[in-house]
């Protein structure tokens, strides 16, 4: 830290943070980064565990995100793919939906499933169609609404609302009430037609790995936490002081209101994930099984060894199941309850499956209610010297973080350059 001098701090080495820094030391610009946490990543974090990879919370890359196929070398991650579908529960029974275009075997299942009526599975499909076609600059010019009403606005009856987007949405955005932005909605069911959700084979937490290998190892510190900005550079809670001419906010969006000396109100959703061991797999497809029946306190499951092995042990399998607010009970009353729904949903052999782990992600993601600014045309630059990118009046998701630390640091780049 102390062998160059400082062109620009970073605060968090999540994958914004990283991304812009990568971009920055490319650049020739001296960087440092500042990490609270004992490891990179911020959210996307992954585990050994018994022999298992445990990702904190399930998350997914969507090989369709622009940036991402920019900034990630999907070979070197070696990126393994669910199968295009998803298997609702709905009324004690498993149904398969899946898209007819990649899987059609499954065409004649998932029209006649349980779930909606066949009209809403056309609309699913056409809808499908139209956002893979659209642009960004249409999609984000559309009316921002809750995406219950713009689902209700394109036809989806009541039941199909309930019984696929509801966990659908759920797991993906943690929202059970439907209520986050109809462009957000756009947008990842854009991602989700136009190319596959996948997991590197060596967890999720090989994404920013990744992308830190492109950075000098003295460039990053870990467990350093930033107590306030100071006229040039970061003042620790150690109390050490770290000169920078640039200070780049790269952190969750109320510790950047925390260093801004701004009022902490960006509220948050929290979810728990537990994880199971099994002897075999509860389903044979690789795909998300959500509830829709809507009772339990389970949202999904998963099995992410059924799409890589490495996630588990020879002979065993990995189940991670997903609960969202409010959940009410300590872990081990939760623990029990899901376990009595995985019972009821896979019969006695889930007695059998031993609890691995749970994780409580209390800042899961940020509420992401109407309107939401158009990611592409936020401004990085907070005051002078000081920029912002990640979730921070922006848009939550691997995309929008990679995508803001790049264009943050082509930002800083400019203004040097101008002031030349």
């Amino acid at each position: 830290m102390n062998k160059f001098t400082i062109d620009a701090i970073i605060i968090g080495a999540g994958v914004a943070g990283l991304s812009c820094a990568r971009k920055l030391h490319q650049n020739g610009l001296n960087v440092f980064v500042v990490e609270g946490g004992d490891a990179i990543g911020g959210r996307i974090r992954t585990d050994h565990w018994d022999g298992f990879l445990l990702d904190r919370g399930f998350q997914v890359l969507q090989t369709a995100y622009p940036e991402a196929r920019i900034a990630l070398d999907y070979a070197g991650l070696n990126l393994k793919t669910f199968d295009p579908g998803v298997v609702v529960r709905k009324n004690n029974r498993f149904h398969t939906i899946a898209d007819p275009r990649k899987m059609p075997k499954y065409i004649f299942s998932s029209l006649f499933a349980a779930v909606g009526s066949l009209f809403d599975k056309l609309r699913v499909l056409l809808l499908s169609l139209r956002l893979d076609r659209q642009s960004l600059d249409s999609l984000f010019s559309e009316p921002d609404l809750p995406t219950s009403q713009y689902l209700k606005r394109m036809g989806f009856s009541e039941s199909m609302i309930q019984g696929f987007f509801q966990p659908f949405f759920a797991g993906v955005s943690l929202d059970p009430e439907i209520g986050t932005s109809s462009q957000i909605f756009s947008y990842i069911f854009k991602m989700f037609a136009s190319g596959e959700a996948a997991i590197p084979s060596g967890g999720m937490a090989a994404i920013p790995r990744q992308i830190a290998m492109d950075l000098p190892p003295d460039r990053i510190g870990l467990k350093m936490r930033v107590d306030a900005l100071v006229p040039k550079g970061v003042r620790l809670t150690d109390g050490r002081q770290i000169n920078a001419e640039t200070v780049v906010l790269a952190t969750e969006a109320n510790e950047v209101q925390r260093l801004l000396g701004a009022p902490q109100t960006i509220p948050y959703r929290s979810e728990k994930c537990l994880y199971f061991s099994a002897d075999a797999p509860p389903f044979p497809h690789s795909m998300l099984i959500l509830n829709g029946d809507n009772t339990g306190p389970i949202v999904n499951l998963v099995v992410p060894s059924q799409v890589v092995p490495e996630y588990a042990p020879s002979g065993k399998s990995l189940i991670a199941a997903i609960v969202i607010e409010p959940y009410g009970e300590n872990d081990e009353a939760l623990k029990n309850r899901v376990k009595n729904q995985l019972v009821d949903w896979f019969g006695s052999r889930a007695n059998a499956w031993r609890h691995l782990k749970t994780y409580h992600i209390k800042r899961a993601l940020p509420y992401q209610y109407p309107p939401m600014p158009d990611p592409r045309m936020v401004n990085p630059r907070i005051r002078e010297n000081v920029f912002v990118c990640g979730e921070y009046g922006s848009v939550p998701s691997i995309q929008w973080a990679l995508y803001s630390g790049r264009r943050t640091a082509e930002a800083i780049i400019s203004e040097k350059a101008a002031s030349k």
